[in-house]
């Protein structure tokens, strides 16, 4: 199966870096919600495109089966959710519904995990002069199993060094249900000292997952904290224990 490696979650420019998530809620085209989930009854789910720019648009929807493996995201082909349309011209000031149809019979036994990706596609214009910057955005979709609600993730983090030998953290999920990790910090979580602000990533469920550190190195023994599925608090992550 044909699979493609991406270093990009959320927002970026095609061929460019991420954008800031200010820059990124200036940019005409806006895509609702962040997140996606459906539960077994459900067929389809909805996603909605908005131009608040002031000229006209084309945009792309494709969905991606979301794997992890060797501590980063891989997106693989899958026919599992179908966007409908897939291609859409969106007027300034408008907006596009885009349904996510699901087309096979759900895994009532755990959640899947895909990527909707958001396209905005270049304009064909040969008067345009200089490189065209254009938007993508890439959305978590889950298919919930029967027992959604008990599906917790059960995680654990150690410092691993990166193969540069600055510093790095892998986080560990055990558990049944993915865990969203924001604001990745260490010491006391009462006083926490952040090393990755904001949204880092996704850890699913049964992976690995690893990431860069903002600091010149880590104190021996360090212990780890993150804010987790949007709570407001830090949750002390405990000790990877160590391989057998």
């Amino acid at each position: 199966m044909a699979f493609l490696r991406r270093r990009w979650n959320y927002i970026g420019l095609v061929g460019c870096c991420v954008l800031p998530l200010e820059l990124a809620l200036a940019a005409s085209l806006q895509v609702a919600p962040t997140r996606l989930e459906l539960r077994p009854a459900q067929t389809s789910e909805a996603l909605w495109l908005t131009n608040t720019g002031t000229a006209p648009m084309k945009v792309q929807v494709r969905v991606f089966g979301w794997q992890q493996a060797a501590g980063e995201d891989q997106l693989v082909d899958t026919n599992d959710i179908q966007p409908s349309p897939p291609v859409h011209d969106i007027a300034a000031g408008q907006q596009q519904l885009v349904r996510l149809v699901r087309t096979g019979s759900p895994d009532t036994a755990r959640q899947q995990a895909y990527r909707v990706v958001v396209d905005e596609l270049p304009r064909l214009d040969p008067d345009a002069r200089g490189m065209q910057f254009v938007l993508r955005y890439s959305v978590p979709l889950f298919l919930q199993p029967d027992r959604a609600e008990g599906l917790q993730p059960r995680l654990s983090a150690r410092a691993r060094p990166l193969p540069d030998g600055s510093p790095g953290v892998e986080v560990r999920n055990d558990g049944e249900g993915f865990a969203q990790l924001a604001d990745v910090a260490i010491g006391d979580p009462q006083r926490p000292r952040i090393l990755r602000p904001g949204l880092v990533g996704y850890v699913l469920p049964g992976q690995v997952m690893h990431w860069t550190l903002d600091t010149a190195s880590l104190p021996d023994g360090a212990t780890f904290s993150a804010k987790i599925n949007g709570e407001p608090a830090q949750t002390a992550l405990p000790a990877t224990p160590p391989a057998r």
